[in-house]
């Protein structure tokens, strides 16, 4: 049996075996509480069998990522026989197959003879595969446009679906994810909203004469290929990357900056949305645990009164119409170092900014969620 992390997306160091069947490993974490993802490669040798992983939070956090990491935790541990193309929770297949410690955690699973196996937090979404669909996505779309927002810090390209509308007098939406590249279900999320605007479905229809969508499913690229929970490869966390944005100051990242020029010179959205991701239910509420960040003094960000009524609108209906609140029963807050904070400001965009928890979503789960959130979001917008 081998255990490894050498691939794209891969997240593990110091494998070892602790006995036949049973290894351990440690989580690659950046600052708390970005420490909770985890995803290896479990290649049989023989006849396969029972596996014990033992996946410990980074010892480089210290304390902080201890608490970090296991405060994610108890979520549920996914699996992929197909090269990550579906996963499913263990639960599904092998019950009781995870321990939750204060320490650590321990995943059983099974591994058949000349099958290899990927085990991780959650489902993951390999950014070969995505630069792939987006290709895919235009082909099938009569008018759509495979784009690029720009290249990353290391160079690769940044994929952006256009979705020209079809209709006089449309509005601009730019949707994006994948910020922090470990939150796989936001990208997920963003694929969802796309292939939903492509079906025949009477509202996706409607959506498409009244809007101009600029999808980019997928923005820290170089994070995803290195299995980073949350940082780019420069070292920044593109959460808080833009204060001072609107008023002239230009964000670190290589990303960023490319995400922000096109948002100033060439989308021009109305409206935005943003998906994250994030697990466990600790101190949450109700089920499913997802969560809704806003802007908490719309009049201070607005010029003008009715802009500002606006958001709030657009926000209630969020609250009511989406489960995005049930985290914690309260909203997060979309801060200056957030772009959707200085986009609000400098065009008055509307943001909407959406976390699915990676514990009770999947793929066809994040995709049917991000589809969701859209419809809701743009309804509110009349």
């Amino acid at each position: 049996m081998r255990v490894t992390s050498d691939f794209e997306c891969g997240n593990g160091k110091s494998i070892r075996p602790v006995a036949p069947g049973h290894w351990s490993l440690e989580e690659v974490g950046e600052k708390a509480p970005y420490c909770k993802y985890f995803c290896v490669r479990l290649e049989p040798e023989g006849d396969g069998g029972l596996v014990q992983l033992d996946v410990y939070p980074d010892p480089d956090l210290g304390e902080p990522g201890r608490a970090g990491m296991m405060g994610h935790y108890p979520s549920q541990i996914w699996y992929s026989s197909d090269d990550m193309v579906t996963w499913r929770p263990t639960a599904h297949v092998w019950e009781d197959s995870t321990e939750f410690h204060e320490s650590h955690l321990a995943v059983r699973v099974r591994v058949q003879p000349g099958q290899a196996l990927h085990v991780a937090s959650n489902a993951v979404a390999p950014y070969s595969r995505v630069a792939a669909w987006a290709e895919e996505r235009a082909a099938i779309g009569c008018g759509d446009e495979a784009l690029s927002l720009g290249r990353s810090h290391e160079g690769r390209l940044i994929p952006l679906l256009h979705l020209p509308a079809r209709g006089a007098d449309s509005a601009s939406v730019f949707i994006f994810a994948g910020q922090h590249p470990s939150e796989h279900l936001g990208v997920y999320a963003a694929m969802g909203t796309v292939e939903f605007l492509q079906s025949a479905h009477p509202e996706a229809l409607a959506l498409r004469e009244r809007f101009e969508f600029w999808v980019c499913p997928m923005i820290n690229v170089d994070g995803n290929v290195h299995g980073r929970n949350g940082w780019t490869l420069q070292g920044i966390n593109m959460s808080g990357d833009f204060v001072g944005a609107a008023d002239g100051t230009e964000p670190q990242a290589a990303e960023d900056k490319a995400l922000w020029r096109h948002l100033t010179e060439v989308s021009l959205p109305a409206a935005s949305l943003q998906f994250h991701g994030f697990m466990g239910k600790r101190g949450f509420v109700d089920p499913p645990y997802d969560g809704l960040y806003t802007l908490q003094d719309p009049d201070a960000v607005y010029e003008g009164s009715a802009a500002a009524e606006r958001y709030r609108a657009v926000q209630d209906v969020m609250k009511w119409d989406s489960d995005g609140l049930m985290g914690g029963g309260r909203p997060g807050t979309v801060s200056e170092g957030f772009v959707e904070y200085q986009l609000a400001r400098l065009l008055g965009t509307i943001p909407v900014f959406y976390e699915i928890n990676h514990g009770y979503c999947g793929v066809w789960g994040a995709k049917r969620r991000g589809a969701q959130v859209m419809r809701t979001a743009l309804k509110a917008l009349g």
